[in-house]
């Protein structure tokens, strides 16, 4: 399973890398001929399947650009970078990013000595998380912002699913689900955050956790009415609509 590892390693680093480096990074515990052997075997492998994209010389290794190729790891960081440098777009920018996230880089791939290899991975794995959290974040504030409360639940409860510590996001999802009219399920989401607090931290949530629970709870005691449902929605009015909802989100 070296063979993807290093094409893996090639499409990420996007230089050429020297053998001798890619030797010891893929078979840093062997001595150095058996590594450089075991090199041999992989590349020739790889030649067999990606001859016109592969670069190999006597001294160093590839990955060309062209023919022309997508690497996901590649767009999740251009979009990441855009939604930064681009206000205008970056609504669009986060939801495609994060669309692109599927869990951790090269979650599953273990290698036998390879520890500069394994030492490497472990260092990007953390920096797309992280980038990915941080998206995600942002994302649900823009969602809640537009008054999109269906996508910020969604966007929430896959933000917690990957930093279940986050407090924030708690409250991002409590917020979200008592705005679509749950707040049973937000009260429900509130008692999941003070279990996550008490048994990883031992503590109870923020005062402005407890707080927004508290509004919930007095929401969902709060009088009934008799009122009948509207028998038709609001036509032509979409701007107007879309202002008003903005206009309630915003504290």
């Amino acid at each position: 399973n070296k063979a993807p590892a290093l094409l893996a390693y090639l499409a990420v680093v996007k230089r050429p890398v020297q053998r001798d480096t890619l030797a010891a990074l893929l078979w840093g515990e062997m001595a150095e001929a058996d590594a450089k052997n075991n090199l041999r075997q992989v590349l020739t492998n790889l030649r067999k399947q990606f001859d016109p994209q592969l670069d190999i010389t006597r001294e160093s290794v590839a990955l060309r650009s062209d023919p022309p190729y997508r690497v996901d790891v590649a767009d999740f960081l251009r979009g990441v970078k855009a939604a930064q440098q681009q206000p205008t777009e970056r609504f669009a920018q986060l939801a495609a990013s994060v669309a692109l996230y599927h869990g951790d880089f090269l979650e599953g791939v273990i290698l036998r000595d390879a520890p500069a290899f394994e030492e490497w991975a472990l260092a990007q794995r953390s920096r797309y998380r992280e980038l990915a959290l941080n998206a995600l974040h942002d994302l649900v504030d823009l969602q809640m912002t537009e008054g999109d409360f269906a996508s910020a639940i969604d966007s929430a409860t896959r933000l917690l699913a990957l930093d279940p510590w986050r407090e924030e996001a708690h409250r991002q999802l409590m917020l979200a689900l008592a705005r679509t009219g749950r707040r049973s399920a937000a009260l429900t989401a509130y008692e999941q955050c003070r279990r996550i607090m008490r048994e990883v931290f031992a503590t109870e949530p923020d005062e402005e956790t407890a707080a927004l629970a508290a509004q919930i709870r007095a929401a969902l005691r709060g009088p009934r009415h008799n009122l009948a449902p509207p028998i038709n929605e609001f036509v032509g009015r979409a701007d107007e609509l879309h202002a008003l909802r903005r206009l309630l989100a915003n504290p």
